[in-house]
This record gives C-alpha cells, sequence and structure tokens, in this order.
C-alpha cells in the first residue's frame, strides 16, 4: 500500500443516531472536532479498545450521512467487524489505513446496505493482507 501513512483518531464513544444497528452494521460515534477529520468517504481501519492489546479490524466512515438527508455535522463513524460491545462513553481509537471510496448519497436503504456489505468485505480484505505483511516482517 503506498500514499500517507496511517492516521490515529482518539475520542470518546457518543450515541449517534442509531441507524447503523438497525442496518445490520452497528457503528461506535467518536466525539470529535471536525477539524480533525479527514476527507469524507469509507475507510479500511484498525480499531483499539481501551484495556485490549488485540487491534480489531473494522470499517470507518467520514461524513455526513448524505443517504439520510438531514442537518447534521462530520463525524467519524466506527463499525467494528466481528464485535458487538456497549462502547458508550470509553475511549476509541481509530487508525485509518485506506481510503476505498469517497461518500456516496444512495437511492434507498437497500443500496447502503448492499454497498455497506462489500465495503466491509472491502476493508476486511485489506486488512487481512495487511496482516499477513506485517506477520511476514
Amino acid at each position: 500500500m503506498s500514499g500517507p501513512a496511517p492516521r490515529v483518531l482518539s475520542g470518546l464513544v457518543v450515541p449517534g443516531d442509531g441507524r447503523g444497528r438497525l442496518l445490520g452494521f452497528p457503528t461506535a460515534n467518536l466525539a470529535l472536532s471536525e477539524r480533525l477529520l479527514p476527507d469524507d468517504g469509507i475507510y479500511a481501519a484498525w480499531a483499539l479498545l481501551p484495556g485490549d492489546d488485540r487491534r480489531w479490524e473494522a470499517t470507518a466512515s467520514v461524513g455526513v450521512n448524505p443517504t439520510f438527508c438531514g442537518d447534521r455535522a462530520r463525524r467519524l463513524e466506527v463499525h467494528l467487524h466481528d464485535i458487538d460491545r456497549d462502547l458508550y462513553g470509553q475511549l476509541l481509537s481509530v487508525e485509518l489505513v485506506a481510503l476505498l471510496r469517497p461518500t456516496l448519497r444512495f437511492d434507498g436503504v437497500e443500496e447502503l446496505v448492499a454497498r455497506t456489505a462489500a465495503d466491509v468485505a472491502a476493508s476486511r480484505r485489506l486488512l487481512a493482507a495487511e496482516r499477513r505483511t506485517f506477520a511476514r516482517r
């Protein structure tokens, strides 16, 4: 992978809109200043939980969720793969590894869910390859 070094952002997990869980992709929303956020888009990421040495695979979204029109500030939402924990009030660190795609507006929820599933699959592949590369070092 080429390009700039991964970017790490840390913040408290705060309540979001609650849509991710309803759509099958629960997210942790980080309380961060907009000025700290990178460009809008979907990212492959690693998540680090307090008191846990493991790096969890994740897919992160930066932006305003244009499919659900509304007046909302940009934010970082993180879907941790294969983990479902109550993280509210905890400090979560997220290492953005690679931009998968820009933020898009979808015509409906079904299209959004299908694309999110594809994004998570792409994130898994990229992170698995990175894990293998790192293990060989």
